[in-house]
């Protein structure tokens, strides 16, 4: 299946989704809906949360925003409760969640401290608990780095609410390295822990959380409120055709072979069940560490001046293709003659067995060899800046899968996965969850930057009968609605 579809510079694969409605607005990362309401609410950049009227979904409209004391960086509900987590103004500092309560408007019910540095929050899907995500970065300058944690609180009897700090202490971190689990600053093997995005069963019992600078997920037992696994998530070889990528800033869509190991780090993950198996699909973004005090980051042409790559690994033509690639200093090797080097993020989604951490499926390349023929134009530009610049972020991480989320239409299981800086919107078909496949893309160059993906299946949705996908563009600081073609 292959079509293109022009129109104002939109470009589409397949025929999936639909353009419906977009939003304006400054609060435009994470969305979440309370159906009981018929309210869309939004978070951004600024320091204020938004609230839609969205009974009418062609035209919604604003009625409320609230200015907060700190930086949002997570919103979600469950029947006429809303949770946000709140970054501290010192972001090692404890957090907390806000939760709200809707009845004619938004009103402050409860707020609670939690773990450092909130990144996502999630309530269970029977309402009685909350997960939160705590990254725990280090300070600007390294003197102070806590470590970090999973929050979960306890609504089950609700006015009271309990919070536990869930921590990885208990875990031996000799075995964990070992195994593949990465640390990627000087600091020690917990504080290099950082919590980023939560998927959740839907029978409340297990939880999986991404530690994206650390290329491992964990596994939470709910009941227990126990991290009991880490998983390591190991590498894309690069150097396999199946794998190939564009690692040049060249201006072209040049897909290639080298001696490179691309770590898969996702960002946003998502859980779908199916036949008693948990099968946990994740954002292979990659994440460096850069900060004044330390940096992960290197490149080839570094590595070359200190004579640190194998010459029968890296032959003339292929240090000329990898040129300017970023890489990590922390996973390539430390001796002279390193045969291979390790770069961040695999460019690829992938598909783990949520109780063994056993990957059953990476897209490989097929995610930039789709891009290359739909938008080459669009290839690998840089969403964040705006400019029609073809092919200038290949050296470093490519199209940055973001975020990704499941829903069922007409019946049918899908994955949405977000671009960030390729920017755009992949739809896979998971009927399969062990094979999916690709069946859809659609960009419009306008609306830039997928931070946050919601999906409203059609029991809960304003238009009766009628899924909706709600996506948040950070860059472009719009909010666009798509609907589904028969």
């Amino acid at each position: 299946m292959f079509s293109l579809l022009f129109s104002e510079e939109v470009f589409q694969y397949g025929n999936k989704l639909e353009f419906f409605v977009r939003i304006d607005t400054e609060d435009a990362e994470i969305t979440a809906y309370m159906p009981t309401h018929k309210k869309l609410f939004s978070i951004g950049g600024n320091a204020s949360l938004s609230v839609y009227d969205f009974s009418k979904p062609q035209a919604p409209q604003i009625i409320q925003k609230i200015k907060l004391q700190g930086e949002a960086s997570s919103i979600s509900v469950y029947n006429d409760l809303v949770a946000l987590a709140l970054i501290s103004e010192r972001h090692t500092d404890p957090g907390k969640v806000l939760l709200y309560r809707y009845q004619d408007s938004l009103e402050l019910y409860k707020s609670i401290e939690v773990c450092a540095e909130p990144d996502m929050l999630s309530f269970g899907p029977h309402g009685d608990f909350i997960l939160v995500a705590c990254e725990a970065s280090p300070s600007k300058d390294g003197s102070i780095d806590p470590e970090g944690q999973v929050a979960y609180i306890d609504l089950s009897q609700k006015p009271q609410v309990q919070t536990h700090i869930l921590d990885f202490r208990h875990l031996d971190s000799t075995s964990l390295l070992k195994k593949g689990v990465r640390v990627s600053g000087p600091a020690n093997f917990y504080q290099n822990l950082e919590p980023e995005y939560i998927a959740i069963d839907s029978s409340g019992q297990y939880a999986w959380v991404s530690l994206q600078e650390n290329n491992a997920i964990a596994l939470i037992d709910i009941h227990q409120k126990k991290i009991t696994e880490v998983f390591p998530l190991g590498t894309l070889d690069h150097s396999l055709a199946s794998n190939s990528f564009d690692a040049q800033k060249d201006k072209k869509a040049k897909l290639i072979q080298a001696p490179v190991l691309g770590m898969r780090q996702p960002d946003g993950i998502a859980v779908h069940s199916k036949n008693n198996k948990h099968y946990v699909f994740t954002a292979n973004e990659g994440a460096s560490k850069k900060e004044s005090y330390f940096t992960d980051e290197t490149n080839i042409q570094k590595l070359v001046a200190n004579n640190a790559l194998s010459l029968k690994s890296f032959t003339p033509s292929i240090i000329e293709s990898l040129e300017k690639l970023i890489v990590s200093k922390m996973d390539t090797c430390k001796n002279q003659s390193c045969e291979k080097v390790y770069s961040f993020g695999s460019r690829s989604m992938s598909v783990l067995d949520g109780k063994t951490g056993k990957i059953l499926f990476d897209s490989q390349n097929q995610i930039e060899t789709l891009l290359a023929k739909i938008a080459p134009s669009y290839f690998n530009w840089n969403a964040k800046k705006g400019k029609k610049k073809t092919d200038t972020r290949s050296h470093y991480k490519g199209p940055e899968p973001e975020n990704i989320t499941i829903g069922t239409v007409k019946g049918k299981n899908y994955a949405f996965l977000g671009l960030e800086r390729m920017s755009g919107i992949l739809v896979w078909d998971i009927e399969n969850p062990e094979n999916p496949s690709i069946i859809d893309y659609y960009l419009n160059p306008k609306d830039r930057g997928p931070e946050g993906i919601l999906f409203i299946p059609e029991k809960s949705s304003p238009i009766p009968g009628t899924p909706l996908l709600v996506v948040a563009y950070e860059y472009s600081e719009s909010i666009v609605v798509y609907t589904f073609k028969k």
